[in-house]
């Protein structure tokens, strides 16, 4: 093995995104379990079938009232993606939305309630929410394993990071996880430390409290245990060298060491990782001296759960886990269909599934017309309620320590929490942006603005709107409208004090909006725009070509206006972004087979030789083009991430000068807009949004939403809105993406919801109230399921609350779904949100 010491940004690790700022738990099991959170209990359909290389593979859809979640099985691992509910799916049609899966047979659909069991399990291997790792203690000049082994004292330092890192248990009679650590006998030890981070239940295999040998230099004991973690903890209290080579282990990947200063009560990390283990966050400095103890507590689980998780991505283990993988959903398809006769009413053909998605999902309790149905979702709902009280839900809400002198509490972080600033508005949100106290909407009826300080609400123009740019710097807004019976799109530019104002007759607002039509702007579909040195361009995108046009200020006045500098032979282009680079001005463009790359700078003996393709691509929906900017001072894209369908490509314009490319993302949701925001890459789509980190493409949040508009971004936040087609309303919300979620914005305040439910709005008043009522209705829920443990807890024995949360304890008398008022709470825990 060959490890790389890891030192913040200076690893030369290759990430185009730091994180050293943020800490966070990467693909959390609570939005990756899909299964467990969104298929089981509830009516859904289990699909088996072969691929044309003769691999196995389990296709499982669920339709609720909003969308179609749908997860396909392969040896490869298990991918996610959510369509919207409408749509009317085929198993090509399905297969294609993953991208290279190619069925060979129609499948068939397995109704044999225990299947639910076997990808249960199959997921569970997917993520765990249990971990160990070793911790040593290291003195000054030990450099082999046999010494740092055999060291039996806990010095007051040593004590004092053990407290720290979790709290000491009885080992003998221990009900929760163990870790491998001998719970009956002590033939490992009277004792351990353990630890609850997010849910995430963790043992520590302490060296010194492990069995010590006078006898046996080695330490097999000892090393029985910490040879087989997979992430190492050592700490020394003085600053010494060390090697991980000094570890004789095949399994353990990752080294955390942790040094102890006394002198102003601090410690720093070294982190080594083996060669081939892929980039995790967060990144730390060996020079970061961590005084604040908790903070430093945290940030460390963070980075050995990151680690473990990370480890699993090696090639040794992704190989191993590709044989189990495959083995398994092998054995699902000779128990459930291979052999099996094509009468078995446990078996049902793919040609149903079409209308199968489009029915409503059955309500639990409503009668069943089908008892093998019944049968199905009865034996998936009390599977569910048997893993939520055993503590192997992947929730992740909160846990609570069990140890009454600490009495610790680990919650979530609430750093992704968005917030509605306009409910309740009447018709869909086209497009909207905002500037001072303002948003400028658009919908099917027109153009309105909103005054945030007054809350009313003018209608400006009755077009169609389908694009707004404001563009403060010039004091205008560039509006892409479509207007006439044949929907011909049209560019605008508007004065942003003239839209102001409070009347204008409609004989003006006519006159007014054909002379704001830029010329030759007939037809367009796209609008991208750039400013840079006072500079203002705007990228046109057209049905057979890409033009550019500069903002050119009028001799004499202080206004200005567009002029076409540039004209590019472009056919159908889908998507677009300008972004600049040391060379010149850039236009990256997305058509329906590849994407192209325009040096919008190119002398004019060289516009042959301006368009380069960068990739030819097989999208059949969405397309979406991001710049990835690290620096805010020079604002240079670094590289470029090409996204079709739900899949995401990056070219490093300098780290790859061959355009080779690298897959990044798989997203769960087919994003139509992706902004970078380093250190995060957040996907808006049709569905929800994610949050990833853009050093490794890992899913650190996602919101599941319905009918979702990407509108805007400024100051770091993500501004959307979503549609209520049963009341014909729409919802504004703000998401925060910086890293430092602590500092203000101005352009937070600037639509506040109070201001807009005040007078014009005044529906917005009764959801607030609505909301009230709602969250009173879940706590009296809460306080109903409480009654109701408390009830069950005496029957059958243990503390269901602790078991759920991965704390010591649990029911251990048999669950029965006789009790359905208790199975539906239990059902209910994962999906209600206070």
């Amino acid at each position: 093995m060959k490890f790389l010491e890891e030192n913040g940004r200076a690893n030369g690790r290759g990430s185009i995104g730091s994180t050293h700022s943020a800490v966070h738990i990467e693909n959390p099991e609570s939005h990756l379990r899909w299964y467990f959170r969104h298929f089981l209990g509830k009516a859904h359909h289990n699909y088996c079938g072969k691929t044309v290389d003769k691999s196995i593979y389990v296709l499982s859809v669920v339709k609720s009232e909003d969308q179609c979640r749908v997860i396909l099985w392969v040896n490869t691992g298990l991918q996610r993606i959510s369509l919207p509910a409408t749509s009317r799916l085929s198993p090509s049609s399905i297969c294609q939305e993953f991208g290279d899966i190619a069925i060979d047979k129609t499948p068939r659909e397995v109704r044999d309630p225990k299947l639910q069991e076997d990808l249960c399990y199959i997921e569970e291997q997917e993520g765990a929410i249990n971990f160990k790792f070793g911790v040593l203690y290291k003195k000054k000049g030990q450099q082999t394993d046999n010494e740092i082994l055999s060291n039996n004292e806990i010095t007051p330092a040593f004590q004092k990071f053990l407290d720290l890192l979790g709290e000491k248990v009885c080992l003998k009679g221990f009900t929760g996880f163990r870790g491998g650590l001998d719970v009956k006998t002590d033939t490992t030890g009277t004792h351990s430390y353990m630890s609850i981070l997010e849910g995430k239940n963790i043992m520590f295999h302490v060296a010194a409290l492990l069995p010590f040998s006078s006898d046996n230099p080695q330490q097999v004991e000892r090393k029985r245990h910490i040879g087989n973690d997979i992430v190492n903890i050592v700490f020394q209290e003085d600053e010494d060298i060390f090697d991980p080579l000094w570890i004789k282990s095949q399994m353990s990947h990752t080294y955390a060491l942790v040094t102890y200063h006394a002198s102003n009560n601090s410690y720093t990390v070294r982190v080594y990782n083996e060669e081939t283990v892929p980039p995790y966050g967060p990144e730390i400095s060996r020079s970061d001296a961590h005084t604040d103890h908790e903070h430093f507590r945290r940030m460390l689980l963070v980075k050995v759960i990151n680690a473990q998780k990370a480890v699993y991505q090696t090639p040794q283990f992704v190989e191993r886990h590709k044989r189990t993988l495959d083995q398994l959903i092998r054995e699902i398809y000779r128990k459930y269909v291979r052999g099996t006769d094509t009468g078995d009413s446990n078996l049902r053909p793919l040609a149903e599934l079409t209308d199968i998605i489009r029915e409503q999902t059955p309500r639990i309790g409503r009668k069943k017309k089908n008892k093998k149905d019944a049968i199905f979702l009865e034996r998936g709902q009390d599977l569910k309620v048997k893993k939520i009280v055993a503590g192997m839900a992947p929730h992740s809400r909160h846990c609570i320590s069990s140890s009454p002198s600490t009495h610790r509490k680990y919650t979530q972080s609430t750093a992704w929490q968005s917030d509605r600033i306009i409910s309740n508005f009447s018709n869909k949100i086209v497009c909207a942006d905002f500037w001072d106290i303002y948003v400028l909407l658009g919908t099917e009826y027109g153009l309105s603005l909103i005054d945030s300080e007054s809350g009313s609400i003018s209608e400006i123009y009755d077009f169609q709107p389908k694009q707004i740019i404001v563009i403060e710097d010039k004091s205008i807004a560039v509006v892409r409208a479509e207007k006439g019976k044949h929907r011909t799109g049209y560019m605008y530019i508007f004065d942003l004090a003239a839209l102001t104002m409070k009347s204008q007759s409609e004989k003006n607002l006519k006159r007014k909006i054909k002379q704001e039509r830029v010329e030759k702007s007939k037809g367009c579909t796209i609008v991208r725009h750039h400013l840079a040195n006072n500079t203002l361009y705007l990228a046109v995108a057209k049905h057979k070509s890409i033009q550019l046009y500069e903002w050119i200020k009028i001799p004499g006045q202080g206004q200005g206006w567009f002029t076409c500098k540039d004209d590019f032979s472009v056919c159908d282009a889908q998507c677009m972004q300008v972004f600049p680079r040391p060379s010149g001005l850039k236009i990256c463009v997305g058509t329906p087979t590849e994407f192209l790359m325009i040096d919008a700078d190119a002398a004019d003996t060289e516009k042959e030789k301006c368009v380069e393709m960068l990739q030819k691509h097989k999208a059949n929906t969405s397309l979406c083009i991001t710049p990835v900017i690290k620096s805010s001072a020079t604002q240079w894209a670094t590289g470029v991430l090409l996204t079709y369908n739900n899949i995401s490509v990056l070219e490093h314009f300098t780290l790859h000068p061959n355009n080779v490319f690298t897959a990044l993302i798989k997203w769960h949701v087919k994003p139509l807009h992706i902004r970078c925001s380093i250190p995060y890459f957040i996907g808006v789509g049709q569905q929800g949004v994610e949050i990833r980190l853009a050093s490794n493409g890992n899913v650190v949040h996602s919101l599941d939403l319905h009918d979702v508009t990407y509108l805007a971004y400024h100051n770091q936040l993500i501004y959307y809105s979503t549609y209520n087609t049963t009341s014909n309303t729409s919802e504004v919300s703000r998401l925060p993406v910086a890293s430092n979620l602590g500092s203000s914005s101005t352009l937070a305040s600037v639509v506040s919801s109070d201001s807009v439910e005040s007078n014009t709005l005044p529906s917005t008043r009764n959801s607030l109230n609505r909301d009230s009522t709602l969250r009173r209705s879940f706590n009296d829920a809460r306080s109903c399921r409480d009654s109701r443990t408390r009830a069950y807890t005496s029957a059958v024995g243990g503390d269901p609350c602790a078991g759920a949360t991965g704390s010591p304890g649990g029911i251990t008398g048999t669950l029965t779904s006789s009790d359905d008022s208790f199975v539906h709470t239990c059902l209910s825990l994962l999906d209600l949100r206070p």
